[in-house]
């Protein structure tokens, strides 16, 4: 199973956007990568619309207001600081603006999503966030890091969000720290939201008053540096203006920052003069695509490069194929699934072999089900179980779909789509109606194995037959 969405330009293969993949995962490795997400990667994790947290923040503002005209409140609808603006010059309270942002980010405090779980697997030191959520905090802490975190008050003292006092220790991929860059809900004098905010945000932080901690500043002004901007939004003239004063201009070229952003970044109109801006010395290598697939296949490719090179396993030409679908927190034991069915002559479909340059990822994924393979075995997990979203879905109905197309060879239903389990989990509703196989042991998996291949047999004697009488 896969992330959702379609990667345009880095897609799995072997060619040149993997070994681009690699050299990138070698410099987070080194520890010679700071990661800075944009505001449009801050969404709920359930939300089928990605609508980024600032614009809900916005509606949430603008519905607590009356008589606001409707083309007014049509431009401000999507941008939180037209919505702040709004809101001040009705006469509200500035102070009551800030509470109305801490009440919506601290509802959105425990959430996080697969994009940065799938990010914060990585090792990196740094990571610098361009919204006052505390998505990449909560994914840290789930993947078992424990990160600081810090923030920037352009009213006051670059601080801790916890007890001033304490030191930011300097970082690690076990400690790294995510710094806030316009402030974060639990100070809620540090967020930058008015257009007056803005400009005095970025007359303080040019002025350098406050500072940016010595922790933090080390390591944006170190050349060596390579950045990886997520979704920032290049259009936006103060990044211009921030983005000097962090020192990310005059990299080599081999630490050239790279910034990939979604097809809203490139439609914009403003997005030219920004690639225009950022070229010759302040050179930005600028990239789309489509988020959750590219950091899923960092992490898969961070993880592959951790682990010991295994010897290949030899299966024969015409063995059967089969499709593994799973939900992402389980891709060590489904790894290890595989190992052992090929290890009994069944060939596992692997999507970074087997996915050529410039697929798009899901729709490929489906063809892959519908034509490529002879079997797909649904791993369920607790992981899967407690999912309420992920891909597998769409590759079990696709599965469901195929599987009905299957008739009978003397009397047994042939299969297709085949349920295992491993760990203590209920099946998904979708597949009540078949027997599963606990795979959780040596003994479980032969079964799976010795299934697929009676079945197999059953088929290529049924073909064998039909090619005879024809």
């Amino acid at each position: 199973m896969q992330s959702e969405g379609a990667v345009d330009n880095v897609s799995r293969s072997d060619g040149g956007e993997l070994r681009k993949l690699r050299a990138l995962v070698g410099r987070i490795t080194e520890g010679n990568c700071v990661l800075v997400l944009g505001p449009r990667l801050a969404i709920r994790p359930n939300d089928p619309e990605r609508t980024p947290l600032d614009e809900l923040l916005a509606a949430e503002i603008l519905s607590g207001l009356d008589d606001v005209p409707p083309a007014e409140a049509a431009l401000a609808a999507k941008n939180l600081r037209r919505a702040a603006d709004l809101y001040e010059r009705k006469g509200e309270q500035l102070d009551e603006l800030r509470e109305i942002a801490r009440d919506f980010y601290l509802r959105e405090a425990s959430s996080t999503t697969d994009f940065h779980r799938d990010l914060a697997a990585l090792p990196f030191r740094l990571c610098v966030c361009a919204s006052p959520d505390s998505l990449m905090l909560a994914a840290f802490e789930q993947v078992g890091k424990a990160p600081q975190k810090a923030h920037y008050n352009f009213k006051g003292a670059s601080r801790r969000m916890e007890t001033p006092a304490t030191p930011l220790r300097s970082p690690a991929p076990d400690r790294p720290i995510v710094y806030h860059l316009f402030g974060h809900y639990e100070d809620p004098s540090s967020l930058v939201l008015t257009e007056a905010d803005l400009i005095q945000y970025l007359v303080n932080i040019v002025r350098g008053s406050p500072p940016i901690p010595d922790e933090i500043r080390s390591i944006l002004v170190d050349p060596a540096q390579k950045f990886l901007f997520l979704g920032f939004g290049f259009q936006n003239w103060y990044l211009r203006v921030l983005l000097h004063v962090l020192g990310v201009y005059g990299h080599t070229e081999e630490a050239k920052p790279i910034a990939f952003e979604d097809p809203r970044f490139f439609d914009d109109p403003e997005h030219e003069q920004a690639v225009g801006f950022f070229s010759g010395a302040r050179r930005i290598d600028f990239r789309p695509l489509r988020w959750e697939p590219f950091a899923k296949q960092l992490r898969e490719t961070y993880e592959a490069a951790a682990q010991p090179k295994a010897v290949p396993i030899a299966v024969p030409a015409d063995a059967p194929k089969a499709f593994l679908s799973y939900a992402s927190e389980d891709r060590k034991i489904v790894d290890a699934l595989a190992d052992k069915l090929e290890a009994h002559s069944i060939k596992v479909w692997q999507d970074v072999q087997d996915l050529r340059g410039g697929d798009q990822w899901e729709k490929a994924l489906l063809t892959v089900i519908e034509k490529q393979v002879d079997y797909v075995v649904v791993v369920q997990t607790p992981a899967m179980s407690a999912r309420i979203e992920g891909v597998f879905h769409s590759e079990i109905k696709a599965a469901l779909k195929r599987q009905e197309r299957f008739g009978e060879v003397e009397g047994q239903q042939l299969r297709f789509l085949i349920p295992v389990t491993t760990g203590r989990c209920q099946l998904l509703s979708t597949l009540e109606d078949f027997h599963a196989l606990d795979v959780s042991d040596d003994a479980g998996i032969e079964a799976l194995a010795s299934s697929i291949k009676e079945d197999w047999q059953r088929r290529t004697a049924r073909k064998s037959l039909v090619g005879a009488v024809a």
